[in-house]
């Protein structure tokens, strides 16, 4: 059984790690977006357009595949270690959470590079052969070989979104994230389904690099009591006075210099009150 202690130093040691791995997700996850944006794209949802226009960008896409899946495995990582320390807070919160946070985003990493590697192969193969007709576009896309790696990576977004929409709502209401940084991964993991190609880099984008930099202890309002405490402690959005400032540790120093002071007024005997006994005289007009 881990103490209070304990779980705050290992979270201590860890913390600066994983504020790494947030911002480095939010980077991988902006870029991948950004490049399947960018490029020439199809002008209308046409199945022989679409098959073109796949096969002149087919190396921008696997790229942007690829820092997708390596995006999401670290916020796999983020999202497990987490949603582990709002449990230690909150032990009724429950493990699968986590599980199903991971999973998804692994799911979601893996299949997302297969399906596009898929879909470069055949927009190759419709490019190079044949006569490049409709009844052959519509031939490849009737395939089965699309339906299974689109079903799984759309079984993974659902896992992943609500994954991270749970654990973004236990690590707010346990204290160690504020309730901006809270919600936005709320909205984040929303989009994970239902993605808006504009925001959808912007808010995750933002989500983790919020995320990064309060696990850094840069946060600007001051680092939520919840991480030195141990314990479930509420967000309540403070405007940072002289006993707030400083690094972790120098803040530990100066409660830890309160506390002693406080004992030692406790056990002095207060001054003697000349007054004290006397009664009061009316005054007489």
């Amino acid at each position: 059984m881990t103490t209070v202690s304990e779980q705050v130093q290992y979270e201590s040691r860890l913390r600066f790690r994983y504020a790494i791995v947030a911002f480095t997700a939010a980077v991988l996850l902006i870029v991948s977006q950004l490049l399947q944006l960018s490029g020439s794209q199809s002008p209308v949802s046409e199945e022989t357009l679409t098959l073109l226009t796949e096969n002149s960008r087919s190396g921008v896409d696997i790229a942007g595949a690829a820092l997708d899946m390596l995006g999401l495995l670290a916020l796999a990582s983020l999202l497990f270690w987490l949603h582990r320390s709002a449990q230690a807070r909150a032990p009724q919160l429950r493990s699968a959470t986590r599980w199903t946070a991971s999973t998804g985003a692994v799911i979601a990493a893996v299949m997302a590079l297969v399906y596009t590697i898929v879909f470069t192969i055949k927009a190759h193969q419709f490019a190079t052969t044949g006569d490049q007709s409709w009844p052959q576009a519509d031939h490849l896309f009737s395939s089965a070989i699309w339906y299974v790696p689109q079903l799984v990576l759309e079984l993974g977004n659902l896992l992943l979104a609500m994954g991270v929409i749970l654990v973004a709502l236990s690590a707010m209401r346990v204290g160690l994230v504020t309730r901006l940084v809270g919600y936005t991964g709320v909205i984040s993991g929303a989009l994970f389904i239902i993605g808006v190609p504009v925001l959808t880099p912007i808010i995750q984008g933002y989500w983790l690099a919020a995320t990064a930099v309060l696990l850094a202890g840069r946060w600007p309002s001051g680092d939520p009591p919840a991480w030195d405490a141990g314990v479930a402690v509420p967000w309540t959005p403070m405007q940072r006075g002289p006993d707030q400032r400083g690094t972790r540790a120098q803040r530990r120093q100066r409660v830890s210099d309160q506390e002693v002071l406080a004992a030692v007024d406790k056990n002095q005997t207060p001054p003697p009150n000349p007054g004290a006994g006397r009664s009061k005289r009316k005054r007489r007009k």
